[in-house]
């Protein structure tokens, strides 16, 4: 009994710390999503530092895209949302596009890094969490077009809303059956 009451108790804790908006500890690792505190990478010792800058990411997945100020501190989950979208003809199987990308309102194509076809469901991801850094809470939308040759088959607006951790698909298909 004593262990199961000890192992609620943990499972409880992580819980809590994994939804809290507390800076982690230094040192305790993560999965290149967490958002450590106002570091403005100042590593001086200088304990009167400007604090009121947005820390700078260094790594590769952002340049130097600063966090905003309510994503400092956040903790996100090692889960990678994607949003998928399928293409079947009228007998049900999966049409292969020539080629595809997703694209801003404008018409500007994002980086590949962001679309791909995923070969285990059978179906194209328009975007995934890749589109977070930079766009922290915020709704836009983006297109997903595909071709067949040079034909234009496929033309698809979603929205997609970020917090500062994952996007969400508000609005958009999730299949379209072409003739």
């Amino acid at each position: 009994m004593t262990k199961k009451l000890m192992m609620l108790s943990a499972v409880f804790a992580i819980a809590m710390a994994s939804c809290s908006k507390t800076t982690p500890m230094m040192g305790s690792g993560g999965n290149g999503q967490e958002k450590i505190g106002n570091n403005n990478g100042s590593n001086s010792g200088n304990n009167n530092a400007d604090t009121t800058k947005p820390p700078i990411d260094t790594s590769d997945r952002g340049g130097d895209t600063p966090i905003p100020e309510d994503c400092a501190g956040v903790y996100c989950t090692q889960q990678f949302e994607m949003v998928y979208f399928e293409v079947k003809n009228s007998s049900g199987a999966t049409v292969t596009l020539t080629s595809f990308h997703t694209e801003d309102m404008a018409g500007n194509k994002l980086p590949t890094h962001l679309y791909e076809y995923d070969s285990y469901r059978d179906a194209y991801v328009v975007i995934n969490d890749g589109w977070v850094r930079g766009n922290e809470n915020t709704t836009k939308q983006v297109r997903f077009v595909g071709y067949v040759g040079s034909t234009k088959v496929v033309n698809e607006v979603y929205t997609i809303a970020t917090d500062c951790c994952h996007i969400a698909k508000t609005a958009g298909k999730d299949k379209v059956v072409l003739p």
